[in-house]
């Protein structure tokens, strides 16, 4: 959606397991034709995030339960759904585990869609204290005017109508009071606006300390189907069977002291942002690991129980990353960035 000079992008990330029979994440009991032979499938251990149907559901056993407060019955269940999925320019389906936007602005310029761009880091902090992006072109005005001043300048007052311009200076008096309350917000949180390039553009972005500290990197603990309880409790098919489940990779990370959210970036005279921008570089990187929702392995182990010999078959899952398996990841999403440039190329 949008108008000649912009354009808004909103776009959803379809969470692989709605795709997948939920019964795969629960250990079955596999027919084996064979008395001495127990088969089972492992379930297959799956990140935390879900898609939306999962809440849907999650909120209807819930009602049906009859726990829940009076005011939740199913009336409120469908509306409360229909406006998480059906808002218009604000639409996602319930196999999404992801919504959010993007935003495209063509500026007259270069040089005023860098200034644009820069006023998204000073504004917080100072206000409409800022640069015009362009400069001012009105007779008798100097160009190195602030937005503020222009605001306030008789200039305006007299392109405007009175009430109209009255609430303004309410607006900017109210911004004003709460600048200082931000600016030591900021400090206290040691939040400060850089400039530097993201995706081969300049780029505009809050740098702040990470409140996470370093974690040590262990190795990630080898559990049998059995250890796991089976799903509900007890081994399945009677067999007794321990199989590991292949333990994930470790992954070495370098470790950031800072977090950066990017406010926008800047091609030609085009500025590139939005909420999934912002967002970018807090998601997971593609090669973290997981388990496959569809490659797996039989592992079989056997043992003697009064000279005759007993087996155990399990099918479990093979270890695989986020981006093989779909998951919402930082390098899929830049990938969407890339190709927003190409086609601005």
């Amino acid at each position: 959606m949008g108008g000649e000079n912009q354009v808004m992008i909103h776009i959803y990330h379809i969470n692989p397991l709605a795709h997948i029979d939920p019964k795969m994440f629960q250990d079955q009991p596999m027919p084996s034709g064979n008395p001495r032979m127990n088969t089972y499938r492992v379930g297959i251990p799956t990140p935390g995030t879900t898609p939306l149907n999962d809440f849907y559901k999650g909120m209807k056993a819930f009602i049906s339960s009859g726990f829940a407060p009076a005011y939740m019955d199913m009336a409120w269940l469908e509306k409360l759904w229909k406006g998480m999925t059906e808002t218009p320019h604000a639409e996602r389906p319930g196999e999404s585990d992801m919504a959010s936007d993007i935003e495209i602005i063509q500026c007259q310029d270069a040089e005023t869609a860098w200034q644009t761009l820069k006023n998204k880091a000073l504004m917080p902090t100072r206000g409409f204290d800022v640069p015009i992006p362009g400069g001012v072109t009105a007779p008798g005005l100097p160009k190195n005017m602030t937005m503020g001043e222009w605001l306030q300048s008789d200039a305006l007052k007299n392109m405007v109508p009175k009430e109209q311009f009255e609430q303004l200076q309410a607006a900017l008096k109210e911004v004003k009071e709460k600048i200082p309350q931000v600016k030591q917000d900021f400090e206290k949180r040691g939040i400060k606006s850089e400039e530097g390039e993201y995706l081969g553009c300049k780029a505009v972005y809050f740098k702040f300390p990470n409140p996470n500290p370093p974690s040590k990197l262990t190795a990630p603990s080898r559990q049998s189907a059995a250890d796991r309880g089976m799903g509900m409790g007890g081994s399945v098919g009677g067999g007794g069977g321990r199989t590991d489940i292949p333990p994930l990779p470790k992954v070495a990370r370098p470790y950031s002291a800072t977090n950066i959210m990017y406010l926008g970036i800047l091609f030609k005279n085009f500025i590139i942002n939005g909420p999934l921008l912002w967002a970018i570089d807090s998601l997971p990187p593609g090669n973290t690991p997981c388990y496959s929702l569809t490659q797996t392995k039989k592992v079989t182990s056997t043992t003697r129980e009064g000279g005759v010999t007993f087996t155990d078959v399990a099918i479990v899952p093979l270890p695989s990353t986020y981006a093989k398996e779909g998951y919402l990841h930082k390098e899929g999403v830049e990938e969407i960035f890339k190709g927003i440039i190409r086609v601005l190329k």
